[in-house]
Formats: C-alpha cells, sequence, structure tokens
C-alpha cells in the first residue's frame, strides 16, 4: 500500500500531523525571521565583527560623548584602532515639497561611511571631498516614504533648514544608523564648530574599527591608558572622564530588543518541541493497530529495513507536506509581527524569507521528521511473524511503546510547565511595569512636537516670540484649556545634562562634580502635565531681567537639602545662580522601569543663549484639553502653519500613546510569549487527550474483559489513568526544576521579576496538572462506559 493510500484512509490522523507540524514550524520559522532581520543578520558593512561603539566613560554614567580636542588625541595616540569617526545628531526640516517635515539624521565625519564599508544602493555616500559640501545621503526608508522610490533623486536639491542640499546617494536596504531614527546624513565639519577648542564640551558620537586581532579588552587598556594620561594632564576638564567603553555596533543599534527576541525564539522552541512530542506519540498510537500488518509483512520476507523505509516515508510524506505549509504560514506570521509590533524593533525593513530563514525552516522541518519518524519506524520495523499469533501484548516492544508514549508525555508536560512559568512571569513583570507612576497625568493631553529653523531661530528672544505668539493662538482654541512647552519631554528618550553646585556646601572635588538632567520650560508647564508641585511654578514675571530661578525633582531635592525642604537655596549652573522655588515629584525621564533622576527645570525667558540651538531642533509643545486630545491636533498644526510655515510639526500624539509606545516592545514581547505559553499548553493537553484515546482505544477488548469479570466503572478509571499519570507526575517534578532555572534567566530580562517564585511555580504546576488530569479522565470515564458484548466483539 502506497503512503498515499495510507493517508487517504487515515485523513483525520494525516491532518492532525499536517496541521500540528505547519504551526509548529510555522511559528519557529515567524519568530527566526524577526531574530534573523534583527540580531543575526549582519549590518551590510565591511567585517561588522571589528566595528565598535566607542563612548567616554565618565563617573556619572558609561556612555557620555567626546569632546573635540580629546577625539583628537585618542585618534593620534591608539595603537588598536584601525580608524575612528565622529558623528552628531542632528535635526532638519525638509521643505522640498508639501508641508515642512521634521528629519531625524546625523551629521557624519566625512571618513564614516568609508570606514564603516558601506556601499550605496545607488548615488554614492559621502567622501573626504565632501567635508565642506552641502551634500546629503538618504536612507531607503526615506527614499521610499517620501521620494518614491525615484532614482532620479540623486543630483537634485531639497531644503533642509532653509539651505539647499544635493542629494548624492541612497544607501541599502537593511543599513541602520548607530541612531536608528536617523533618515538622512549630511557631512559634519568639526574644525567651524564653536564647541572645537572647549575640551570639556562633549558632543562627538564615536563609531570606531579595531585593527584585525586586537581583542575589546587589549583595545579597551589602550585607550584606558590615553584616557588616564588627558586626565592627568587636563584635570579642570578631564577630573570625572574615566577612560572609555567599548560596545560591538551591532548589538547598540539593536539594544533591549536581543534579550527578548532571543528569550521568545527559546518559547518557540519549546512549543515546537512538544509540537514534535505530539505527533510522535500519536504516530505510536496509531501504528499500534497496524502490528498485524507489520507481522504479515515480516512472514512474508520483508525486511526490517524495508518496513522501516516505509514507516519513514510515510511519516515524512506528512511532515514535509507539514513543513512546506509552515514555511508560508511562517512567512505570512513574520509579517504579522512586523505588521504588530515593527515600530517596537530595529531593522525590520527587509524581513522576509532570506535564505538563512529558508535553511531554518528545512533544518526545523528535517528534525521535526526525525523527532517524529525515527522512533515509530525503528520500533515497528521490528515486528516479527510471532505477531500472527495474537495481541502480543506483553511483548517487550508493546512495553516499549508504552514507555515510549510515557517518555513523550513527560517530555509535554515538562515543557508547557517550564512555558507557563514563563508566561505567567511575563505577565506579571509587565502588569507591573504598566502599574509605575510615570510622575505626570497624560490624560487628556496633547504633545505636539515642533522643530524651529535655526536659521530664522537662532537666538533665545527668536524663540520666545515664536512661543509666546503660539501660546495665545492655541490657547483660545475650542476644546483647549491650558498651554505649555519644554525643551524635551518625558520619555522622548533624550539626554541634556548641566553640572551644579550648591550654595553654601563644600565644592566637590573635579571628578565628583554632581549633574542635574536639564528642562527649560514655558509658564505652567507643571498644571498642564498634572506634575505635582510644592513651591511655585514659572510665571510670566520670570524674566531674563529678573533673578534667576528653578525647579527641582525631588531626588534633586535631596541631594540640595538631605534635611528639609530646598526651597530657597541657591544653585550654581554654568555661569548662572538659580533660587531654587518650587520642588516637582520625580518624573519617568527615559522609561517606566528606570530609576529617577535629578531633574532641573528653568524658565524659558531665562534660557542660556547657548540653549537656543538644542530647543529650536526639538521644542515640545503640551495641550490640556477637555476633549479627546487628537480632536484638536489638526487645529493646531494649522495655527504652527500660520505663524511660520517653514517650522515641522513632526509628531502629534497623546501622552497616554506616548506611554503606551514607552513600553511597546515589552508589550509586544509579553504578548508573543503568552502566545507561545497558552499554544504550547494547548498542544500538551490535546496530546494526552489523544493519546489517552488512541490508549484506551487499543485497550477496548482487555477493558471489554474487566467488565464483564464484574470490574467496576472507577477501578477501570483508576486502571487507566494509573499509566498515564506516572508520565505526567515526571513531566511535572521535571518541570518544576526547569522552571526554576527559567524564572533566573529571566530575572535579568524581565522588569521586577522578582526571581525565582516558588508559590508561583506551584500555581502553575497544580494548574496543570488539574487540567493534564481533565484531559485524561475525559477519555478514561468514555473506556468505562463501553459495553462489554461490543468491547468483545471487537
Amino acid at each position: 500500500m502506497s503512503a498515499l493510500a495510507y493517508w487517504r484512509r487515515h485523513l483525520a490522523l494525516a491532518s492532525a500531523v499536517i496541521v500540528t507540524v505547519a504551526f509548529g514550524v510555522g511559528s519557529a520559522t515567524a519568530v527566526y525571521a524577526v531574530v534573523d532581520a534583527v540580531i543575526v543578520r549582519a549590518l551590510p558593512v565591511r567585517d561588522p565583527e571589528r566595528l565598535v561603539w566607542m563612548w567616554n566613560a565618565r563617573v556619572e554614567r558609561d556612555r557620555a560623548p567626546f569632546s573635540a580636542l580629546d577625539l583628537a588625541d585618542y585618534r593620534d595616540q591608539n595603537t588598536v584602532l584601525e580608524g575612528l569617526a565622529p558623528f552628531v545628531n542632528w535635526t532638519a526640516n525638509l521643505t522640498a515639497s508639501g508641508d515642512a517635515e521634521r528629519l531625524e539624521g546625523i551629521r557624519v565625519d566625512p571618513a564614516f561611511f568609508d570606514l564603516l564599508g558601506v556601499r550605496p544602493a545607488f548615488g554614492r555616500t559621502i567622501a573626504p571631498a565632501d567635508a565642506h559640501s552641502q551634500v546629503a545621503v538618504l536612507t531607503q526608508r526615506l527614499w521610499r516614504r517620501r521620494f518614491g522610490e525615484d532614482r532620479q533623486i540623486v543630483g537634485r536639491q531639497v531644503s533642509l533648514n532653509g539651505a539647499a542640499y544635493t542629494v548624492i546617494g541612497v544607501l541599502p536596504s537593511g543599513f541602520s544608523f548607530p541612531f536608528r531614527d536617523a533618515e538622512i546624513a549630511v557631512p559634519l565639519s568639526i574644525d567651524t564648530d564653536p564647541r572645537r577648542p572647549d575640551r570639556g564640551a562633549g558632543f562627538l558620537r564615536v563609531v570606531a574599527r579595531l585593527k584585525p586581532d586586537v581583542p575589546f579588552e587589549r583595545a579597551k587598556t589602550n585607550l584606558d591608558t590615553i584616557g588616564a594620561r588627558l586626565r592627568h594632564e587636563y584635570p579642570d576638564t578631564n577630573a570625572k572622564k574615566l577612560g572609555v567603553n567599548l560596545f560591538p555596533l551591532d548589538r547598540e543599534i539593536v539594544g533591549d530588543a536581543r534579550a527578548l527576541l532571543l528569550t521568545l525564539l527559546g518559547a518557540v522552541g519549546l512549543l515546537l518541541l512538544v509540537a514534535c512530542a505530539n505527533i510522535a506519540n500519536l504516530l505510536l498510537a496509531s501504528l499500534s493497530f497496524r502490528r498485524r500488518e507489520f507481522s504479515v509483512r515480516a512472514a512474508l520476507g520483508a525486511t526490517r529495513a524495508r518496513m522501516a523505509t516505509q514507516v519513514l516515508g510515510e511519516i515524512a510524506m506528512l511532515v514535509a507536506v507539514g513543513g512546506a505549509a509552515g514555511v508560508g504560514l511562517g512567512r505570512v506570521l513574520a509579517h504579522v509581527l512586523v505588521w504588530w509590533g515593527g515600530s517596537t524593533l530595529p531593522r525590520l525593513d527587509d524581513i522576509g524569507l532570506t535564505p538563512r530563514v529558508v535553511v531554518f525552516a528545512v533544518v526545523a522541518t528535517a528534525s521535526a521528521a526525525l523527532a517524529c519518524a525515527v522512533l515509530p519506524a525503528w520500533l515497528f520495523s521490528n515486528a516479527s511473524a510471532a505477531g500472527l499469533s495474537g495481541e502480543s501484548r506483553t511483548s517487550s516492544g508493546t512495553a516499549l511503546q508504552a514507555r515510549l508514549r510515557r517518555g513523550f508525555v513527560t517530555i509535554q508536560i515538562a515543557s508547557a510547565l517550564m512555558l507557563l512559568v514563563a508566561t505567567l512571569l511575563t505577565i506579571r513583570s509587565f502588569n507591573r511595569l504598566q502599574r509605575v507612576n510615570p510622575g505626570f497625568d497624560g490624560r487628556n493631553v496633547l504633545a505636539v512636537q515642533l522643530a524651529l529653523p535655526t536659521a530664522r531661530y537662532a537666538k533665545p528672544s527668536d524663540i520666545i516670540a515664536f512661543a509666546d505668539m503660539l501660546r495665545e493662538n492655541v490657547a483660545v482654541l475650542p476644546g483647549v484649556r491650558e498651554v505649555s512647552a519644554i525643551s524635551l519631554l518625558p520619555l522622548a528618550g533624550l539626554l541634556s545634562t548641566q553640572d551644579y553646585r550648591v550654595i553654601g556646601q563644600p565644592a566637590p572635588p573635579p571628578n565628583d562634580i554632581p549633574q542635574a538632567h536639564y528642562r527649560i520650560a514655558m509658564p505652567g508647564y507643571f498644571r498642564v502635565m498634572g506634575i505635582p508641585l510644592q513651591g511655585r511654578e514659572f510665571d510670566d514675571t520670570d524674566r531674563e531681567t529678573t533673578r534667576r530661578v528653578a525647579v527641582v525633582s525631588r531626588m534633586l531635592a535631596g541631594r540640595i537639602r538631605p534635611d528639609g525642604s530646598p526651597i530657597g537655596e541657591h544653585i550654581v549652573v554654568g555661569s548662572d545662580t538659580l533660587e531654587v522655588i518650587g520642588v516637582c515629584d520625580d518624573v519617568k525621564q527615559f522609561s517606566l522601569d528606570a530609576e529617577p533622576t535629578a531633574d532641573l527645570y528653568v524658565p524659558l525667558r531665562q534660557m542660556p543663549a547657548g540653549q537656543a540651538q538644542f530647543l529650536a531642533a526639538r521644542m515640545y509643545w503640551v495641550i490640556r484639553t477637555g476633549v479627546d486630545p487628537m480632536a484638536v491636533a489638526d487645529t493646531v498644526r494649522n495655527q504652527v502653519r500660520r505663524l511660520d510655515k517653514n517650522v515641522a510639526t513632526s509628531s502629534t500624539r497623546g501622552m497616554t500613546e506616548i506611554l503606551t509606545v514607552s513600553i511597546g516592545s515589552r508589550r509586544f514581547n509579553a504578548h508573543l510569549i503568552e502566545i507561545a505559553g497558552v499554544s504550547t499548553l494547548l498542544l500538551a493537553l490535546i496530546g494526552i487527550y489523544s493519546v489517552t484515546s488512541l490508549s484506551t482505544r487499543r485497550r477496548t477488548r482487555e477493558i471489554g474483559i474487566r467488565i464483564a469479570l464484574g470490574a467496576r466503572q472507577g477501578q477501570v478509571v483508576r486502571s487507566v489513568l494509573r499509566a498515564e499519570w506516572t508520565a505526567v507526575a515526571v513531566g511535572l517534578s521535571i518541570g518544576a526544576i526547569g522552571s526554576l532555572a527559567v524564572a533566573r534567566m529571566l530575572a535579568s530580562v524581565l522588569f521586577a521579576s522578582g526571581g525565582v517564585d516558588v508559590a508561583m511555580i506551584a500555581a502553575a504546576l497544580m494548574a496543570l496538572a488539574a487540567a493534564a488530569a481533565v484531559a485524561s479522565y475525559l477519555p478514561a470515564r468514555r473506556a468505562a462506559r463501553i459495553d462489554p458484548l461490543t468491547a468483545l466483539r471487537e
């Protein structure tokens, strides 16, 4: 009988195997496609393993930018780097066509692309000859989104911040800048930057390439030696600079997504393992009904190899069909994952069935085939003609079958328990993260990010005049209650710090001068954001000609005056002496799982002249409304355009949406692990139910005899369950031990996971045990109600 003919007669079993394989392989392929795009696939650069993001290590943080003079010394004195290329964050208002659009970009050293070894998709990249030219290179994302994939864009001019730049090339698909939101690059000229002579002015980020065969440890030691020398030679500016930190560039771009995705891949691997165990158990149970057939074949002279080949072929055909369906399903699911969580993950522009993903799918399918087919084929190819004399229920082969079935049930239960614990830990962690107080009330608050052309708004007075007019125009709009603005919005992910000194306290040593996170705010900011405040906040009387004032966060207040209120105290920031007039609650400035920060707020009208360019590039307006915030978004944008059509409105979102997006990657991974956990649990329970059903069906004659001899239903049920529950109990024991390891592993990935939670593991164990009991009890109870006469006739 051919394999096709056999499975035509057993369509239900064939369908179950195909669907299970497709589900397992498809899920694994989809997740691996994301892992491949985000983690495995190398950046399209030369020798990516030698590229590092080089940071200045300081006392207060391990990732700080370099000053131009320090960087020149590192470049000239090191013996471990093939080269280094600085860059700075940059924003530009694109006004080539349509409304002004704010672009995130970077200014790069002319050697940047040569150092990385990036080949453009077409055109060319920035070269040393472009150091003082106004040229631009676009990412694939910007080229597709704004210019409609027009290849004629090369050579054309676009307007960036009111200046004409010539587009010279488009970067390859899959390339990401060190700052993943950046969509455009223009040349950086350090020689003309006013911060260049100041050794204390850190503004340069750095990508470096290690020399061949130079390990990280040796490179760091060499560069730290240079840092120590600079610290000794320039104690006034370099006292807090400890040396350098080196991080692989690709891992820095990926960030936290790496650990979370690898955790998810492990979860899907468990799901595939349970699927394979499920299929193998089904096949073992179903093939046991064919023992007489194999005995006949053996009696007619069939060799064990021939029978094994037949069984392998029958099973492999189903697995192949299921694997092919799984590859197609995986492609669909991968795109669903990108649609669902793509905004939270980097490097997903060209996700798809790459050769590596296809190889993974083939290997996963082949592994599934081996896991599902080898044992049944080996076992049933050992049939002998003696099997014709009866069912041989006491034969070693039948006993081995039973042990294998119980072994597969053990694997299913253990895997399901580990993944169930991981799911519960993930859910609990995410719920705790959602309950974290961000420090503000984002309900009914609209956040609008503006980018003012720096050429027109170069002085504080220009920015203040624009801000006053916009506040007056927006405040009278229907539905608007109050309006304010700030230089950096909470959860915007940007950093601005200033050294400070408390008057009346001993001057700290040069290497221990404290820093505060620096914010410039308009009057009414704390009311609009619902940030609790003691003292008073800024008002229109806080002008450039009055005394300098500041509001500090509780964290900073505790540092200024540990034993009381800091209101009335004076601190020195730069060349200004500020009087503390208020203390506000701590606000989550970077993420909900971050520690509180020492925040310092100064009034807009008293901002230092050196902050004008920074504020113009990123000015966040917050608007409290009496209606849905998005209902007034278009009206606010129209007011901005009426005042100045060259001011770009780059982002318009409600603060509640910003909160949601800030935990988007964790939400995405939590939901996926939940789906994997529930799917694995269902597969395991279906497997137990199916195997118990087939097992009792095979014992129909035996059960009929027992009932005919007077056995009660309870005795029959206990007899059936005893065999299955041995395997379940072993699986629960192994799973409980594995769950301890899972909990420890997730402790470094999840927020406030709490480490090993024995009570949670016990609760998961009891829940799984109860579900397994129901799954095995139902077929056992049905078997106990069988008619003895019907059973004896089978």
